[in-house]
């Protein structure tokens, strides 16, 4: 009898440890709506952006590098669930003068913490559509998606109303992998004083907002 009862509570405990997967790239995923779910990148769509990518322009250049993270748990005040997403850094150097380099915190473990990894200066968990989402992609297909990232440099006071983000789509010119980036604020907030001028405002962001263009290397 009790040998009976290890066998069926075995198989409830091997049945339990099953997580449902649900595809973490498919637009009509609701992040976070199954407890207990596997948010899982299923159709390998990160892979395109993944590597070392360089930008030059004469003694100016951004370089960025992504790595994925695999299964990391995530709790949003209501559900617990795992899922896939990337992290990246980066160095920028503007006219032969090095601004920023986050690259040596490429390879850091921060465990399987979805907290915890966001400690990256560059964290991509969602991506974009041409035609329902900023910045518009003019050149892409009607239903390309891109990645986006959030953006942090180190030390940086945003006084609570910086934010950075990183837009990333991949493409092939003349037998070259590319991705073009779109690097952009989506907060405009400025202070200023009776006189309207600007007061107590964040510093820029090291590299400069704007598109970039980076080849693969």
């Amino acid at each position: 009898m009790k040998k009976n009862i290890i066998i069926i509570l075995s198989v409830f405990v091997s049945f339990s440890c099953k997580a449902q997967i649900v595809d973490r790239y498919d637009i009509n995923t609701v992040i976070g709506e199954e407890n207990g779910a596997y948010y899982k990148d299923v159709n390998n769509f990160r892979d395109q952006f993944v590597g070392t990518w360089v930008y030059t322009q004469g003694a100016t250049q951004l370089t960025i590098m992504i790595q994925k993270r695999d299964n990391l748990t995530n709790f949003d005040g209501l559900n617990t669930f795992n899922e896939d997403v990337l992290i990246g850094e980066y160095r920028y150097v503007e006219n032969g003068i090095e601004k920023i380099n986050t690259l040596t915190n490429i390879n850091t473990n921060y465990g399987n913490s979805y907290n915890e990894n966001l400690k990256h200066n560059l964290f991509g968990d969602s991506f974009l559509r041409r035609s329902t989402s900023y910045p518009r992609c003019n050149e892409c297909a009607p239903n390309e998606k891109r990645m986006k990232f959030s953006y942090s440099e180190p030390n940086y006071d945003g006084k609570g109303i910086a934010n950075g983000h990183i837009v990333i789509r991949k493409f092939t010119e003349n037998g070259l992998e590319k991705i073009k980036i779109w690097f952009y604020t989506s907060n405009q907030i400025v202070f200023v004083d009776s006189a309207g001028n600007p007061v107590d405002n964040p510093a820029p962001f090291k590299i400069p907002f704007g598109e970039y263009v980076l080849v693969k290397q």
